[in-house]
């Protein structure tokens, strides 16, 4: 084989291991969300309480897919909500 062959082999086993692991990642934290706005909302407020605003928001990111302003502008809100 040339070594342009080799390379080409090289990365297409690299995007397929890569693709599995995004798959395996997926797969393994579709269960965990919550199913319902208020869910979403609870879930968010307890992670707040117990480890602060970075944490809520990246939560909050991993949950909706929002952006980072988003996120904050949501945690934010979530925050002045809380007692």
């Amino acid at each position: 084989m040339t070594t342009a062959a080799l390379t080409v082999l090289a990365v297409g086993l690299l995007l397929l291991i890569a693709a599995a692991q995004v798959r395996r990642r997926a797969r393994a934290s579709a269960g965990s969300h919550p199913t319902t706005p208020e869910d979403l909302h609870a879930e968010i407020a307890a992670e707040l309480a117990r480890n602060g605003d970075v944490a809520a928001i990246r939560l909050y990111r991993q949950r909706t897919g929002a952006s980072l302003v988003d996120a904050k502008a949501a945690v934010d809100r979530i925050g002045r909500q809380q007692p």
